[in-house]
């Protein structure tokens, strides 16, 4: 059985914890609960005859919690770097995410997510100013910048399965 793990970082409330829970359970929490350091969940999937372990590892977005963070990007598969449709600073925060990738993982696959695509009405950044920014930032190794949603499942149980074919071949 191939296995990897998956870091899933960006700043606080972009919805990381969430994505991930709906990706592992199913489930959706509306109650922000910010992550203390470190979680992981796991998860098999299956790649046309192929089981695949997903150990998927949430890191805190907040500050105090940098110098912390970077000693669980080691042995990591991917790097999945979470922004929120509805609050630009985000996208614009993924370059120092990114840096901070590099410097203790390296330049491996990185997939980038545009969370929240349910609230339209509050939108403030299009997939193009998306794929834009990491273009003009030469973000390097992106497997796909992609909308999901959370909250209405949309495009998340996709872009996990995404970045297990992208390491697998």
């Amino acid at each position: 059985m191939l296995a990897f793990k998956l870091v899933v970082v960006g700043d606080y409330a972009v919805g990381k914890t969430t994505l991930i829970l709906n990706f592992t359970e199913h489930k959706f929490r509306e109650m922000y609960i910010p992550t203390i350091g470190v979680q992981f969940s796991v998860k098999d999937v299956k790649l046309e005859d192929e089981i695949v372990k997903l150990t998927v590892w949430d890191i805190a977005g907040q500050d105090e919690f940098k110098y912390v963070r970077t000693e669980f990007y080691k042995g990591a598969s991917a790097i999945i770097l979470v922004y929120d449709i509805t609050r630009n600073e985000t996208l614009e925060n993924l370059q120092d995410w990114y840096i901070d990738v590099i410097q203790n993982a390296g330049e491996i696959p990185l997939l980038i997510l545009g969370n929240k695509c349910d609230l339209e009405k509050k939108r403030n950044v299009s997939i193009e100013d998306a794929k834009k920014y990491v273009k003009e930032k030469k973000f390097k190794n992106v497997i796909d910048i992609v909308e999901t949603s959370a909250k209405t499942s949309v495009n998340v149980e996709d872009a996990f399965i995404k970045i297990a074919e992208a390491l697998k071949n």
